[in-house]
């Protein structure tokens, strides 16, 4: 669909196409002045109907600034030319082409800054920089420069002077304007005015507003004013930008003309008893009429263009995350505030085995297991809170017929054009072999790779996690005896399968609550959970026996083991249970080994 704004490129215009450029805009100023001054100066003064300046200002707005001086050039002939043969004499023609380079420079710049800055996205303030700026400031200036003039070489009142170029040029840049910069833009850019395929229906509503406006003014029944209005109000809802705006040129033109032909229910109309000519007094009457029109008119042309560019932008986005969605391997889900699904990318499918459609409406925590729904709530309540912020959560998952698996799932709020929270988009993405690496590599970290049970680090961390429990827990320190002898006489792979053996026989020796770790060389450690130190001396004495009885077979034979061992009460500080549990097995040591002490 086609918005009212052209795009601007950036143009590589020639210096004959410059001057062409030039003088059309030239031309065209020329026809439009001596036009008006022909048939709408009917006080002796300045014209009442005035377009030209909205020639200059279209045809401005559409070029690049850097070319500007030549239409500028030309167009100051032109106007200097027409004032100076047909309109108030040689002696007024520069300042009257003074005054309306001024007009049409000066609407120009500000159309531009409004379309850039306002277009189409803020419609209120464009349409009050549009009516206040080139609607007002510009001809109340002209205005006033002009009536001087007037009065200076005519000796005609300046307020009469005033009033007819005010009214005359603000009409002329309001109805105008909008239209001639959107057809001077296609014709620098070579883009079509209507929408292909809408071509049919434009014509047809032309052709409906020209028959109903010679209708409404081939008679003199006032109500009937309504229609060419409302129809007008029809064009600018349905029909796109330069449609919308022809019509109320057509209604000025063809209305305008049988007014001041004597025809249509303005006819017999003034807006007050003057000493104005009859047909000045229609033409003012009408203009009020045009005004109440155009003003109407405008506002609603703008929102819909507004409203145009966004679906047009929500149809492209859409369109944009439909084909990324498709062809991801990264679940989308856009789903309510409270969690209904709404959209499901395919991918969910190969993920899950969900088919999206069949997902539509559900709570999205029906696919989350109960133990990680309360934390996927909370995750998405922090993005709620914080629109634009996404916010990760790690959940097991409810595969389709199949065991839980780990997702990841990014969430962020969506908002509407008031800022307000309007749902959740979020992106799952399956975890399960990330899981596994992490569990395998926390594993690695907690576990002694010679012997497969846990280390020194996984040992502590237990350890801790025990002694803050509060019940009394033991702890034992177990050094396997005359270990470097065996690795001196047998080797160390004869070493290392002893240590594994001792780590077996410890390990199916002690209880299934208690923890077995090797803590460094030939040491090994046990944590006795909630026992009392009496009972954790029966555990190691098992232990020893166990070990007694083991006979590990080598190529030189079987290598008999034995064990000294320190127990100590675990409190709730490790290390110093550790320290304590180490003297009391130096102390079994020194007397002889095979043997255990408790510490004092």
């Amino acid at each position: 669909m086609q918005t009212a704004v052209l795009p601007r490129p950036r143009l590589a215009i020639t210096p004959a196409a410059s001057l062409r450029a030039a003088l059309v805009t030239a031309l065209a100023f020329f026809i439009s002045a001596f036009l008006a001054i022909e048939y709408s100066r009917l006080s002796g003064g300045v014209a009442m109907v005035w377009v030209s300046n909205a020639v200059l200002a279209s045809r401005l707005n559409a070029l690049p600034t850097r070319v500007w001086p030549a239409t500028i050039a030309a167009t100051g002939i032109a106007s200097w030319l027409v004032t100076g043969l047909f309109g108030l004499g040689w002696l007024a023609a520069p300042a009257m082409m003074v005054i309306n380079l001024f007009e049409g420079v000066v609407a120009a710049a500000i159309l531009r800054r409004l379309m850039k800055d306002h277009w189409p996205q803020d419609t209120a303030e464009w349409m009050a920089g549009y009516s206040l700026g080139i609607g007002l400031f510009v001809p109340v200036i002209g205005a006033m420069l002009a009536a001087v003039i007037v009065w200076l070489t005519l000796g005609q009142p300046m307020r009469a002077s005033f009033v007819d170029w005010l009214v005359g040029h603000s009409l002329g840049l309001l109805i105008f304007l909008p239209a001639g910069s959107l057809l001077c833009l296609a014709w620098q850019t070579r883009q079509p005015l209507v929408p292909k395929g809408n071509g049919l229906r434009a014509l047809l509503l032309i052709g409906v507003m020209i028959v109903l406006t010679i209708a409404v003014f081939s008679q003199i029944a006032r109500p009937l004013l309504l229609f060419p209005l409302l129809l007008v109000l029809f064009g600018a809802v349905w029909a796109n930008a330069i449609v919308a705006l022809t019509l109320p040129i057509i209604l000025a033109t063809v209305g305008g003309l049988m007014t001041v032909l004597g025809h249509g229910p303005i006819a017999d109309m003034q807006l007050a008893p003057t000493d104005l000519h009859v047909l000045a007094g229609r033409l003012q009457f009408f203009q009020v009429y045009l005004g109440i029109t155009v003003l109407a008119v405008l506002p609603v042309v703008a929102e819909q263009e507004r409203r145009r560019r966004r679906m047009l932008d929500l149809a492209n986005s859409e369109a944009r995350y439909r084909l990324l969605s498709d062809h991801v391997s990264d679940v989308i889900i856009h789903m309510s505030q409270r969690g209904t699904i709404r959209y499901a990318s395919p991918a969910i499918t190969q993920l899950t085995g969900h088919v999206p459609e069949q997902l539509h409406g559900v709570d999205f925590r029906q696919i989350v297991t109960e133990e990680h729904r309360a934390a996927v709530a909370a995750a998405w309540n922090a993005a709620l809170a914080s629109p634009g912020e996404p916010v990760a959560v790690e959940f097991l998952g409810l595969p389709l017929g199949g065991p839980a698996r780990w997702f990841e799932t990014h969430f962020r709020a969506v908002t509407n054009e008031k800022g307000d929270v309007d749902g959740l988009v979020c992106v799952t993405r399956d975890i399960a072999q990330r899981k596994r690496i992490e569990e395998d590599l926390s594993r690695a970290a907690l576990t002694d790779p010679l012997t497969g049970i846990p280390n020194r680090r996984a040992f502590f961390e237990t350890a801790e996690r025990v002694g803050a429990l509060g019940v009394p827990s033991a702890l034992a320190v177990v050094d396997i005896d005359y270990f470097k002898q065996v690795n001196d006489r047998y080797g160390h792979a004869v070493g290392d399968r002893v240590l594994r053996a001792f780590a077996e026989a410890a390990v199916a020796a002690v209880r299934s609550t208690d923890f077995v770790a090797r803590i460094g060389g030939e040491e090994f450690a046990v944590l006795l959970p909630d026992t009392e130190l009496v009972h954790a001396e029966k555990v190691c004495q098992r232990l020893a026996k166990a070990v007694n009885a083991l006979a590990v077979d080598t190529p030189q034979g079987p290598v008999k083991i034995t064990i000294s061992a320190g127990i100590a009460a675990l409190g709730t500080h490790p290390d110093a249970a550790l320290a304590a549990a180490d003297s009391a097995l130096y102390r079994a040591k020194a007397e002889g080994r095979a043997r255990l002490r408790v510490a004092a």
